[in-house]
């Protein structure tokens, strides 16, 4: 009995449809990148302490006026975080608290340089905490923004040190967002914070007068010198952009 002939250029397109089979199943899936937050749909933002990997840590962020008083620390600045009027929520914001590790010293401003000899092991490294922030519409869950600080770790923090680093965390993040009618890093000028955040960003674009001067009588809208303001607990440190000319 005579055997069917097989066409060879059917036989590799077949073989080439099982290998595209193969490689689609082994592709990882596109990673889900985040929406960008509307403000103006934001009405009441309800606060959440999330997953606390520090054990040490979780005895005090379980105790129920802790996320009140972070609630009250950030709505002392004019954000809508807490519960007011039996208004609905319609954004949550979520803190979580990771462990203890010892790596490099966090960036930014910080009285811990870890080891300075520089032949050292562990130079420049001492024990931080990381703390994120993750603000997300109920709504959509798929707009959402997040942010992340490590912080240095003393030999045991306190309560209210623990409550400073959330509150700090969450409040860059919401002085980040693009808000109606409000400057950011900027309390109302009706409210009085009580609180003050470790560090606080301000971005404040002056005039350039020395572009105004090399072109008299010559408008350049749009253009103006950035200055970032960077408020701590002392005195604030202030970084200038733009070319000087002596």
């Amino acid at each position: 009995m005579n055997k069917p002939i097989q066409d060879p250029a059917r036989s590799l397109f077949f073989i080439l449809i099982a290998m595209a089979g193969l490689l689609t199943a082994c592709a990882p899936g596109l990673e889900k990148k985040p929406m960008q937050i509307d403000t103006a749909a934001i009405k009441r933002i309800e606060f959440k302490i999330g997953t606390v990997k520090q054990a040490s840590l979780k005895p005090v962020l379980a105790r129920q006026d802790v996320a009140a008083r972070i609630s009250q620390n950030l709505s002392g600045w004019g954000y809508p975080v807490g519960a007011k009027d039996n208004q609905a929520f319609s954004h949550t914001l979520t803190a979580e608290v990771g462990l203890i590790e010892h790596s490099g010293t966090p960036p930014g401003f910080s009285f811990s340089s870890g080891n300075s000899d520089p032949r050292a092991l562990d130079f420049q490294k001492a024990n931080v905490l990381p703390i994120s922030c993750e603000l997300a519409s109920i709504a959509d869950p798929k707009q959402t923004t997040y942010l992340y600080i490590d912080f240095a770790a003393a030999n045991s923090t306190s309560e209210a040190q623990l409550l400073d680093h959330i509150s700090t965390v969450c409040f860059n993040l919401l002085s980040e967002l693009k808000w109606p009618d409000k400057s950011q890093s900027q309390p109302s000028s009706s409210l009085k914070p009580s609180w003050i955040p470790e560090v606080r960003i301000e971005t404040v674009t002056s005039p350039d007068e020395a572009g105004k001067a090399d072109a008299p009588g010559k408008e350049r809208e749009g253009e103006g010198r950035k200055q970032i303001i960077i408020h701590n607990q002392g005195s604030p440190v202030i970084l200038k952009f733009g070319h000087e000319r002596l």
